[in-house]
């Protein structure tokens, strides 16, 4: 018999929410089989089993969250299924025993079993109060009743947000000054004219990261412009010899190589900064911004200083598609050393990105627009791209990231020099 744990499905990942068993308790399962789909904090990803045998039980039903390293179901030869139902009532009599009158409420010791050990505590009026490990112990840590809170998990189940809202306005609530007998206080927006659209695990992930990036991360800005034409029409070119069917090589998939040569002459810019020391990586991985209904993802393109360009626009589509269809794995999108965000297709000609730590850049890309220029004093009409660079400056101060800059577009505006 093995268990199922909720496995750690990327680098920041503290729990899953279960979307989907493909499997139901009685079936056989083989070695390597789906079991069930699971929302993270960046993507819905796929569990697979790594024995063979029978889903004896399902721990974690779908719609239910469960921390890292949990237990959430387990395979065995079939013979704990019939038991799985005795066992599991017995557990939960074993944990409503009484506690003597003269001594506060000991929390009862939980079993292995995934789904009792999610219980919590029992309240004074000696009904069970249920919550998730990690609310428990944010309580804990703040002192906090957990009588006081109501549970918006599966089966009233206190879960962290719920203590996390309680924390925020534990310290946000203030005084209010008392308004005047004639004057009625100003009143919420009715609930008819707003719709409560709740949060999933990657948005709630993205508001995190990114409130933490700008508040600790001290981010600088460079721009420049870029002269595309060349770029361009060697991207024509090597589209129109693709043939049909080919592989064809987006204004992203030659900037991304660019950035890769720029960061192999600059090693310092594919750094990170951590506990008071640099650390300089020595694989150049680029990650690039895919646009999702539920949010954003930054699958990554390993050593792409070393990949051709048609090959980094044969991996830049395939993971943009496993982006689309919440296919992408843990090592899509880990291990990026710096980042690139393109919104030219939307029209954007200028913006500044926020950084992905622990990278220390990532390059904002604008639309490529026409732009009458001088050239050898005569005025000649260009394809010029607007391009920022968004530095950790505690890392790159403004030179190292306008030399980064400038060999990002000395790339571009040779662009045979990408093919080497």
């Amino acid at each position: 018999m093995s268990e199922i744990s909720m496995p750690r499905l990327s680098d920041t990942m503290q729990e899953g929410t279960i979307t989907r068993w493909l499997k139901k308790a009685g079936d056989e399962v083989k070695k390597g089989e789906i079991l069930a789909e699971v929302e993270t904090d960046k993507a819905n990803m796929e569990i697979e089993s790594f024995d063979a045998g029978v889903l004896e039980q399902i721990l974690v039903q779908e719609g239910e969250t469960a921390p890292v390293g949990q237990p959430i179901a387990i395979v065995g030869d079939g013979t704990g299924t019939k038991q799985a139902a005795p066992a599991k009532a017995e557990a939960k009599s074993e944990a409503k025993v009484a506690q003597p009158a003269s001594t506060a409420p000991a929390e009862v010791a939980a079993p292995q079993s995934a789904t009792i050990s999610r219980e919590a505590s029992t309240a004074g009026n000696g009904g069970r109060i249920k919550v998730s490990p990690l609310a428990r112990r944010i309580a804990e840590e703040h002192n906090i009743d957990l009588q006081q809170i109501q549970g918006t998990g599966p089966g009233g189940r206190i879960v962290r947000d719920d203590l996390q809202d309680y924390l925020e306005k534990q310290r946000t609530a203030a005084p209010q000054p008392t308004a005047p007998a004639a004057q009625p206080a100003p009143t919420a927006v009715a609930t008819e004219d707003a719709e409560i659209v709740p949060l999933t695990n990657m948005q709630k992930t993205i508001v995190r990261r990114l409130t933490e990036a700008k508040q600790t991360v001290p981010h600088i800005y460079i721009s420049n412009e870029i002269d595309m034409t060349d770029a361009l029409a060697l991207r024509q070119q090597f589209n129109a010899s693709a043939g049909e069917g080919g592989v064809k090589v987006s204004v992203n998939d030659l900037i991304i190589k660019a950035c890769a040569l720029a960061l192999e002459k600059f090693p310092e810019v594919n750094s990170s900064y951590k506990d008071n020391q640099f650390i300089r990586h020595k694989h150049i991985n680029i990650g690039m911004a895919v646009d999702l209904p539920n949010g954003l993802v930054v699958p990554v393109v390993r050593d792409a200083n070393i990949k051709g360009v048609r090959s980094i626009a044969r991996e830049t589509k395939a993971l943009a598609e496993k982006a689309r269809n919440n296919k992408l794995t843990v090592n899509d999108m880990s291990g990026g050393t710096f980042s690139t965000s393109n919104l030219g297709m939307m029209d954007v000609t200028e913006f500044k990105a926020i950084i992905n730590p622990p990278e220390a850049g990532i390059l904002a890309i604008g639309a490529t627009r026409k732009v009458i220029v001088p050239v050898d004093g005569q005025p000649v009409v260009r394809d010029i791209m607007n391009t920022t660079i968004s530095a950790d400056h505690r890392v790159l101060g403004g030179a190292a990231c306008a030399r980064f800059l400038q060999e990002v577009k000395r790339l571009l505006q040779n662009p045979y020099s990408l093919l080497g």
